[in-house]
């Protein structure tokens, strides 16, 4: 007996022995490491990232306390999910019937189809008046018998001061349609569209267009052709924009692509937004017969001056979907702008949006300390929120009677916008409405998952850390959202 004691208390010794070898192996995890899923960590892990560098809020709507917060009062820059902010607020003030019209005016009615005097449009900020609804405004001039105009086309922006800005300032990249400034009228989000497509008249090299046809726009084109499929080298043109935020830009067209190529189009920011107008409108009007005399200038619409027709743009409804599936920064701020021109008064400033958003926000009662926002598009490096704000304003979204306009307007994910690649093969696709957010070492998410047990919850996730933005801040997301959908 005491033999087989003694073996079985040395078996005891060294399992015991064992286990205490294994702990120190392995340190205890830290009260926040707790309480985040284990995939989560194992993520973070293969991804080099910190958890201190994480912010998570994650609630069910139909509760008053999180499933998990980290860091949740810590401030973050979330990017372009502050749309949210913008989208909720324009929401809740302008209505989600909300329209913009873009008026036109003259120094007098039409004589025999002459305007003596000059023409006025007057921008009211539409975020996305397009080449086709200045079509529409020509043809209401056009069915008044306008066929004239004696004097200049002046185009009024007076309903937007966004104040000085560099579009350069955020990355060195003014050419890119996301850095696209403000402007009370604007056409075609302010880009230039280049179509490629071979061949030209001539049959000897690719066909090089841009619009609006500026005439102070240059366009040099030297793209190559080639034989053969159109892939890798076959398929490579390449458009430098110099001087893009000057009256004189120039396009550099190189590259090459083959002749079984079908036509494309590239977007980018080339020249004077004013300019831009102009040259379409002209374009446009004389297509339809008619005949401008003067240039264009910018002023403010007389008192005296007659009002002709107008264009009303489609519903905020509307609109918020194309901001926010494509995480469009120029109709966000636009409307940022609008939301201070409406609330406090004419002209809109960046100002007036952030005071009128923070009025609002201590209306609902909500004290955010931290919270700054600079145009509501996020592309900026002063925002701040934290977890636990973005996750109030969510929860306060779902229980407002716009929530499904909202809803419609986010991403889904492996279904379409900006989370269209994402978790396509799990089963949590098509169960997420989730807007994204991308800056150099910035990676952030903010929506709504349903869950497997068809539970709804309010999720967000906020990561600033170096080089986050370089896929691994997604796939710590998508652990994450996959490990909520199962396990909420």
């Amino acid at each position: 007996m005491p033999q087989i004691f003694h073996q079985f208390a040395r078996l005891i010794l060294l399992s015991l022995f064992g286990f205490s070898i294994g702990l120190s192996q392995s340190p205890p995890l830290s009260a926040a490491e707790a309480a985040i899923p284990a995939s989560v960590l194992d993520t973070l892990k293969k991804q080099k990232l910190s958890i201190d560098d994480l912010g998570i809020w994650i609630q069910a709507v139909d509760s008053n306390k999180p499933l998990l917060a980290h860091l949740p009062d810590d401030v973050f820059n979330p990017a372009s999910v502050m749309k949210l902010v913008t989208s909720i607020v324009a929401l809740d003030v302008l209505g989600s019937n909300y329209q913009w019209p873009t008026r036109v005016y003259a120094d007098a009615m039409p004589v025999n189809g002459v305007i003596h005097g000059n023409l006025y449009i007057k921008g009211a900020g539409d975020p996305w008046f397009r080449s086709e609804d200045l079509w529409d405004l020509i043809r209401q001039l056009h069915d008044l018998g306008v066929q004239q105009i004696t004097g200049k086309l002046i185009l009024d922006n007076s309903y937007f001061d966004p104040g000085p800005a560099d579009p350069s300032e955020f990355d060195d990249h003014p050419e890119r349609v996301y850095n696209a400034l403000p402007q009370a009228l604007l056409l075609d989000n302010r880009a230039t569209r280049v179509l490629i497509a071979p061949p030209d008249q001539t049959g000897k090299g690719a066909m090089v267009k841009a619009w609006p046809p500026n005439q102070n726009l240059t366009v040099h084109n030297e793209v190559k052709l080639n034989k053969g499929a159109c892939v890798g080298k076959n398929n490579q043109p390449a458009i430098a924009v110099l001087n893009s935020d000057t009256n004189t830009p120039t396009l550099n067209i190189t590259g090459t692509i083959s002749t079984e190529c079908q036509p494309d189009q590239y977007y980018l920011v080339a020249g004077n937004a004013n300019d831009a107008f102009y040259s379409a409108f002209t374009h446009l009007f004389a297509a339809q017969g008619g005949k401008i005399d003067g240039v264009w200038s910018e002023g403010i619409v007389p008192k005296n001056a007659v009002y002709l027709v107008q264009h009303n743009s489609e519903n905020l409804t509307q609109y918020l979907y194309l901001q926010n599936k494509w995480s469009n920064n120029l109709m966000a701020r636009q409307i940022f702008l609008t939301i201070g021109a409406e609330l406090e008064g004419a002209p809109g400033t960046l100002l007036k949006s952030k005071t009128a958003i923070d009025g609002w926000l201590k209306r609902q009662g909500f004290n955010w300390p931290g919270f700054d926002i600079e145009n509501g598009s996020g592309l900026s490096r002063k925002d701040r929120i934290s977890p636990r704000e973005m996750g109030q304003l969510l929860r306060y979204a779902w229980d407002s009677p716009t929530m499904p306009e909202l809803m419609a307007s986010l991403p889904i994910a492996g279904i379409d916008g900006t989370m269209r690649k994402r978790l396509r093969g799990e089963a949590a696709r098509g169960m997420i409405h989730l807007k994204t957010g991308t800056l150099r070492d910035v990676r952030a998410g903010a929506g709504y998952i349903l869950t497997e047990s068809g539970r709804r919850y309010v999720v967000v996730i906020l990561q600033n850390e170096p080089n986050v933005q370089n896929g691994g801040g997604s796939r710590v997301q998508d652990a994450l959202l996959d490990w909520l959908y199962t396990n909420g």
